[in-house]
Parts: C-alpha cells; sequence; structure tokens
C-alpha cells in the first residue's frame, strides 16, 4: 500500500521593509545632495553659455576685421542723412534715415548672404521690401545668457505704443564716452552715425580699444538691424511689467544698436544698480564680455575702476592703462 507523506509548505522568505524614519533619513540626504549639486551645475552651465558668447564676440570680431580688409575701415554704427539745422554734428532729431546698423553692414561675413541680399539699404529698416529681413535673429548676435523674445518692440517717444517690431540682439557697438543724442555723428569711440573709423584712427592700441559689449534684455532691447527713425527706447520692465530698478529716462533708438559709457549719474560701470537704458548689462555673475578692436574678447568686470573704464571707451583719448587695470 503506497503511503502518501503530507507535507508542510515552507515559510515564505521575510523581507525586512523601511521604517517611515529610514525613509524620512534617505529623502533628506537626497535632498541635500541635490541641494549642493544644483549650484555647481548651474555654475558649469553659465560657464558654458559665457564661453559661447564670447565666441559670438570673436566671430563680431573676425566679421569686422573681414570688413575693415575690403573697405579699409570699420562700419559706420548706422548709416543716416541727416538735416543739418543743429551745427556740424546735428542732433538725434536731425536723422532722417535709412538707419541700418553696424552689425547689418556685416552680415556677409557672419555667413548670412541671403539676409544681406534681401536687404535694400537704400530704404528705411522698416519700409515694407526689408519687414522679412528685419524680423529674422541670428544666434551669433545672441547671448545665450540671455533669452530676448524674437522681436521686440520699438516704442513711441510717449512710451504708449509700439511703432515697429524688430529682431532682437544682444550686442551693441561703442559709442565712446557720454551721450549719443548730444552728438550722433561725433562720438570717440568706434562707431556712430556714418562713422568710419580705421586702424590707423585708434591711436590709444587696437587692444586698449572698446568695440563690441553686451547689454541683456532685462535692462533694455538691443537689435541688429539699425536705427529705426522715429522710435525710443525705454527700460524693458517699464512697458512688459515687473519691478523697474534703473534708470527710467528713455533714449532714442540708435541706442538700441549702440552703446555709451555715459558721464550722467556716474560711475555707470558695467551691471551697475543706477543703469541707464543705454548701458552695458548682462546676465553674467561679475561682469560683461566686450569685444577690442584688435579681435580680442575680455571679461570686464562690475568693479572696474570707472576712469580705466571710460580710457577703454575712447580710441584716441591717449590715456595710458597697464594690463592689469580691467
Amino acid at each position: 500500500m503506497r503511503r502518501v507523506h503530507s507535507r508542510t509548505p515552507s515559510p515564505l522568505p521575510h523581507h525586512a521593509a523601511f521604517t517611515l524614519i529610514e525613509l524620512l533619513v534617505v529623502i533628506a540626504i537626497v535632498g541635500v545632495l541635490i541641494a549642493l549639486l544644483l549650484p555647481a551645475v548651474q555654475a558649469a552651465r553659465e560657464a558654458a553659455r559665457r564661453t559661447q558668447c564670447t565666441n559670438n564676440l570673436k566671430q563680431i570680431g573676425i566679421a569686422l576685421h573681414n570688413y575693415h580688409e575690403r573697405h579699409g575701415s570699420f562700419p559706420s554704427g548706422y548709416c543716416s542723412l541727416w538735416r543739418r539745422d543743429a551745427g556740424d554734428a546735428g542732433t538725434a532729431e536731425d536723422d532722417i534715415g535709412h538707419g541700418w546698423g553696424w552689425a547689418s553692414l556685416i552680415l556677409n561675413d557672419i555667413e548670412q548672404p541671403a539676409v544681406y541680399n534681401a536687404i535694400n539699404f537704400g530704404l528705411t529698416m522698416t519700409f515694407p521690401a526689408n519687414e522679412t529681413a528685419q524680423i529674422i535673429r541670428f544666434n551669433t548676435y545672441l547671448c545665450p545668457s540671455d533669452n530676448p523674445k524674437q522681436l521686440i518692440p520699438v516704442r513711441n517717444e510717449e512710451n504708449t505704443e509700439t511703432v515697429y517690431a524688430v529682431a532682437s540682439a544682444n550686442y551693441v557697438g561703442c559709442y565712446g564716452v557720454g551721450e549719443v543724442g548730444e552728438a550722433p555723428g561725433a562720438g570717440n569711440g568706434l562707431f556712430f552715425r556714418n562713422s568710419r573709423i580705421s586702424f590707423r584712427d585708434i591711436r590709444d592700441g587696437s587692444s586698449q580699444t572698446f568695440a563690441v559689449g553686451e547689454r541683456s534684455s532685462n535692462l533694455s532691447y538691443v537689435t541688429w538691424t539699425g536705427r529705426a527713425i522715429g522710435g525710443w527706447l525705454f527700460t524693458t520692465s517699464s512697458f512688459e511689467g515687473g519691478t523697474n530698478t534703473f534708470n527710467p529716462e528713455p533714449e532714442e533708438s540708435f541706442t538700441m544698436i549702440l552703446g555709451p559709457v555715459g558721464e550722467e549719474d556716474p560711475p555707470r560701470t558695467p551691471n551697475h544698480p543706477r543703469a541707464h537704458v543705454e548701458d552695458y548689462w548682462s546676465r553674467h555673475p561679475g561682469g560683461v564680455n566686450f569685444l577690442f578692436a584688435d579681435g580680442s574678447v575680455r571679461f570686464v568686470r562690475d568693479q572696474i575702476n570707472e576712469t580705466v573704464y571710460r580710457a577703454l571707451a575712447t580710441r584716441s583719448g591717449g590715456e595710458v592703462l597697464s594690463a592689469d587695470s580691467y
């Protein structure tokens, strides 16, 4: 007779679970690690963005030098007819147009011949035939640390309406020291109305003269296109919301392509709390990237000496600067 053996089922293996306290400790540790790593990740990303900004300015420097090679001078800050009714230098109100700026004149040199050829430089930048070109923006003209919207407004003098919309950018040509509106055709820097500055005019030395600097959109807007006749530049927050901590005084739209080192409300060094709409400003911590006339790009810190800062903005002021002063 066959025996039937009964088998008692073996108990399932026991797995110990996390207690609530252990789970909370693990979550806290993960949170601390994230808090420690996040600033390092953000710093690494900003370093990469600042490097790309530097590369953009170097490309602009090469383009400016190529233009100089062909034409014997750097491009004009902007090109415009003007009425001779306020002295030889004229005033801001004398501009008639067309207004195309230095960055539009080097489009061929940043490998944008199609856009360059689409522009009718004999017409104002806001003429219907130029509408397509004026709304295109280029990565070479944009600082990756900033994020301006594609189309930016040019406002009327009363700041009640937008009269034009143009493509955004971040880099402005250096007008020199002083207010552009006082003498738009007589800057002491590299770029002003109808300027034709060559290397022989840079008596301070091309390695000690600003060519182009950056301005981010949280201060005011920049465009590569040119000076929109009848348009004005306001601080961004004055008509698009936000807290306006900057000088609210507007400037005519040539300051959307040019930047001076201002003498009003000094010292107004880069990223200064009392910045005017036309100043140099960036989202890079501690300073602003500048392209110099020799094609080099250097990071100019917020704490730069005011006298040195002004000296770098002029092309032939005769100042003596040491290499470690900026």
